[in-house]
């Protein structure tokens, strides 16, 4: 009889220390434990790379959304697609009320909200704010 793993119990895979960065963004590698192929999209993140991964197919069909999970209980509460909001003032703004509608700054909250874009590609596709024409200065005459 074969023990169980760690990972069985928790239901949280970890990586060992070498990985691989594929030519998608995503980075593999191997559970430590049960020694099964993982994939990660953020590096914080680990899933069997068996099969598909449904939370990734959302993402890349759907566009940018923000996923509201419980991290002790490891399940997505609530996917929101952000594709109507134009710039990142305004999704940050969305997201300052999604935090105080679920209470993520409580300290003992167990909520997370994830953002699918990387910090990179969030800089980059902010859009610049054109200068409010009522700030300018009359031209003297």
């Amino acid at each position: 009889m074969e023990a169980l793993t760690q990972c069985w119990f928790t239901r949280v895979h970890l990586p060992v220390r070498e990985r691989h960065r594929d030519s998608d963004g995503s980075v593999t590698s191997t559970c430590r434990y049960c020694q099964r192929p993982l994939v990660s999209w953020d590096r914080q993140n680990w899933n069997l790379s068996n099969g598909f991964d449904v939370s990734r197919l959302v993402e890349l069909t759907s566009g940018r959304t923000l996923t509201l999970i419980d991290t002790v209980g490891d399940l997505i509460v609530r996917r929101i697609s952000i594709r109507h909001l134009e710039t990142e003032v305004e999704v940050d703004a969305f997201k300052q009320d999604l935090r105080a509608q679920y209470g993520l700054d409580d300290a003992h909250t167990t909520l997370e909200l994830l953002d699918s874009a990387p910090a990179r590609s969030r800089r980059a596709r902010a859009k610049p704010v054109p200068p409010d024409a009522g700030d300018a200065l009359p031209d003297p005459a």
